[in-house]
């Protein structure tokens, strides 16, 4: 019976240690995501100043 307990505790631990890894990794892409897609914001806003500029023939 202390065997089976044991077993059972040990997987739960593991368990829950995948659980915190995945959690960890989502929030590292999702944070990723989040700044590549302002970076291309800034990048698109950017261009289209410097195409607008390039058209009034301030360039």
């Amino acid at each position: 019976m202390k065997r089976n307990a044991q077993a059972a505790i040990e997987y739960l631990m593991m368990v829950a240690i995948i659980l915190i890894i995945v959690f960890v990794v989502i929030r590292i892409v999702r944070q990723t995501v989040l700044n590549a897609a302002q970076n291309i914001q800034n990048l698109t806003q950017t261009i289209i100043q410097e195409l607008e500029k390039a058209r009034r023939g301030g360039g």
